[in-house]
């Protein structure tokens, strides 16, 4: 019982983190915004530095979920298992999803606005 009350402790952390990776994303949107006014591009790089850096935390949350979520699969008796791994499955998807998004952000820095996680 005390390992589950510390688990959800600790994921209202993550989600605390998650809400200060969106209000970077903000930030960064608003760099984007002084660049396209001043064409200035510091604007832009620290724009780019903001979105990769939440998307890599992004994936770091996405991979202890997963992590989690494997684990939960593992432990959980066969008649529940099919629906365990859809939950696994779409935890696989989201880290996907955020390495695509972290490959894109890296080739393309003149895409403007944030990366939707």
């Amino acid at each position: 019982m005390d390992k589950e009350i510390f688990r959800l402790e600790f994921e209202n952390l993550l989600w605390v983190i998650f809400i200060m990776l969106s209000l970077l994303n903000i930030y960064g949107d608003l760099d984007d915004e002084k660049f396209l006014k001043t064409n200035n591009t510091s604007y832009k790089m620290e724009s780019n530095y903001i979105f990769n850096f939440t998307l890599t935390v992004t994936l770091f949350i996405y991979l202890y979920f997963f992590i989690r979520n494997y684990k939960k699969y593992e432990a959980i008796d066969d008649s529940q298992k099919d629906i365990y791994l859809v939950k696994l499955l779409g935890s696989a998807f989201l880290i996907a999803g955020i390495i695509c998004l972290l490959y894109f952000q890296n080739q393309q820095n003149s895409f403007l606005g944030s990366p939707a996680i």
